[in-house]
């Protein structure tokens, strides 16, 4: 897969967990912040299942 195609679905799950977080009212800030990193990364294990943290992480960089 292209590095360009994975940073569109990096930029879209990205935007995903913001809609998604943002729809609701949290009690803290914390726990808006884990619940998008959750989000953010499950959706990432989902479409991008063959590829490892590290190499996300040197893509994001």
């Amino acid at each position: 897969m292209r590095i360009e195609d994975i940073q569109t679905i990096i930029s879209a799950a990205f935007e995903t967990a913001d809609s998604i977080v943002g729809a609701r009212e949290w009690t803290t800030a914390e726990d808006a912040s884990a619940m998008h990193d959750i989000i953010f990364w499950d959706m990432l294990s989902r479409q991008l299942p063959d590829i490892s943290v590290v190499d996300l992480l040197s893509i994001l960089k």
